[in-house]
């Protein structure tokens, strides 16, 4: 039967399946975004978080797109949605802010927006003795919108 599949032409599609589903259930197991070879090609997994019981997780094929999955088990499935664009308006810029500064302060921080928007940051380590690393995810309903590493400095004393 595989003979067959590859005859048609089926395999490769397959394979490529499998390649992002064992990264993306990698990453969901692991909680930590990493890079993955997918199709030929380096691309990010970033664990989004849990949302409705499952891990999210998303592939970013490209600038700018990105592909979703939640993981539920060991199941995974795509969920072929786009993510609304998020703004600072309506007090996001003040929620980004203070989510960043309790992650530098506390490891890690989150708070929902006034549009529902969940804005989450880690702190990833340092570089230098006065600067934080940071990761900050911002996710809608599981599905990741954004994602930006930070370096955090502060003045020494």
């Amino acid at each position: 039967m595989v003979l067959g599949l590859g005859l048609l032409g089926l395999t490769p599609t397959l394979a490529l399946a499998t390649e992002t589903s064992n990264a993306v259930e990698a990453v969901a197991q692991s909680r930590m975004s990493t890079v993955a070879h997918i199709n030929g090609r380096n691309k990010p997994v970033i664990y989004v978080g849990q949302f409705d019981g499952c891990d999210s997780v998303t592939v970013q094929n490209g600038d700018d797109h990105f592909d979703h999955y939640r993981v539920c088990g060991h199941e995974v499935r795509a969920r072929n949605t786009v993510s609304p664009s998020w703004t600072e308006s309506d007090g996001g810029k003040a929620v980004l802010k203070a989510v960043v500064s309790n992650a530098v302060l506390y490891g890690a921080a989150s708070q929902t927006d006034a549009n529902g928007y969940l804005i989450t940051a880690r702190s990833l380590g340092a570089l230098q003795p006065i600067c934080t690393n940071v990761e900050v995810i911002i996710s809608y309903e599981g599905d990741l919108v954004d994602r930006a590493l930070k370096s955090i400095c502060s003045n020494p004393r």
